[in-house]
């Protein structure tokens, strides 16, 4: 005679009522009934291996896709620079010590970095502001680099530009490069 024990039996039981419950109501949520009853055999289904290469203007020809912007991509790239920079120098003034100078110090250069990151901004809107299509400004110790969207500049373009530059910083004409890049 064989005894089979129940309680054994249960909690395989369960599990498989549990597995199958979820079995049916993946398919449910996969397939509408409208699909089930249907009578499509979806295993006859094929997979597409051939790539399809479609130029830009003929997607999406209001948007066409235009290589990475030097100036945004730079810009981007020199802000998250400083905001490192910025946060090394804020752990730096909460934990540095009044007596050793190293807490205002770290903080003087916060101010200097904020400083010319404003100085920057405002020099590179005001060269765009003279016509020119885009412009990047890089405040250093005793000089400044601006590099200008254009092709080529004149005389009086170059003159404009280290004005606007030294009048903003106070750097003297010699102590300011100027080049192009479109």
């Amino acid at each position: 005679m064989v005894v089979i024990n129940l309680r054994k039996i249960k909690k395989p039981l369960v599990f498989i009522t549990v597995l199958l419950g979820v079995a049916i109501f993946w398919t449910w949520i996969s397939f509408s009934p409208a699909d089930l009853l249907s009578g499509r055999d979806y295993n006859k289904a094929k997979s597409v291996t051939k790539s399809v290469a479609v130029t830009p203007n003929e997607a999406y020809p209001d948007n066409p896709v235009t290589a990475p912007d030097f100036y945004a991509e730079y810009r981007m790239e020199r802000d998250r620079l400083r905001s490192e920079r910025i946060d090394l120098l804020r752990e730096v003034a909460k934990a540095g010590k009044d007596e050793d100078n190293s807490r205002p110090k770290a903080q003087d250069t916060i101010m200097k970095i904020t400083l010319d990151r404003q100085k920057e901004l405002e020099m590179e809107n005001l060269i765009k502001a003279k016509g020119f299509a885009d412009a990047l400004v890089f405040i250093r110790d005793n000089s400044v680099n601006a590099i200008i969207k254009t092709n080529t500049l004149s005389k009086e373009e170059v003159m404009q530009i280290a004005d606007i530059i030294a009048k903003s910083t106070g750097v003297r004409p010699e102590d300011i490069t100027i080049s192009t890049k479109q």
